[in-house]
């Protein structure tokens, strides 16, 4: 059927900027606690990369994700919204860096910048595709949510 969309559900407000509010403060403890057994895991899958840059990718493609689903609904358009997404993401990379370069157990490492902006564009790229396909919903309650279709 030509022109149909998947519908998803569009969490209240609060409940998407509390997914904000957490996966800011997972990246932030995962990036301040001493890291275990420091060079257990060495490459990611396939191994193609160092498996931390794998980690960053996750993170912040992850963030810049809820970040764009928590601004869904905006009364901005997504020209508007998504390059603000992205900045936001590369700039809280770019601050836990530099908190990072203040612990004697981690380092401020400029790839791990480059990987965390790059996640960010990839995933702001890939939100743009993405919803061009969905129509959103509002979902106030649990049993309001339909099949996606």
């Amino acid at each position: 059927m030509a022109g149909a969309r998947v519908h998803l559900p569009l969490v209240p407000r609060s409940v998407r900027w509390l997914l904000v509010v957490a996966v800011l403060t997972t990246i932030l403890v995962a990036s301040v606690v001493r890291p275990p057994g420091a060079g257990r895991l060495v490459t990611g899958p396939f191994g193609v990369l160092p498996f931390s840059t794998w980690l960053h990718g996750m993170a912040y493609t992850g963030l810049a994700v809820v970040l764009a689903y928590a601004l869904q609904g905006s009364p901005r358009p997504n020209w508007q919204i998504l390059p603000v997404v992205f900045a936001f993401a590369a700039a809280y990379g770019i601050g836990i860096e530099l908190i990072q370069s203040t612990l004697a157990y981690r380092s401020f490492e400029m790839g791990d910048i480059l990987v965390n902006a790059v996640a960010a564009a990839l995933a702001v790229a890939g939100w743009s595709l993405f919803v061009r396909g969905v129509r959103f919903y509002r979902c106030r309650r649990l049993d309001a949510l339909r099949p996606p279709v």
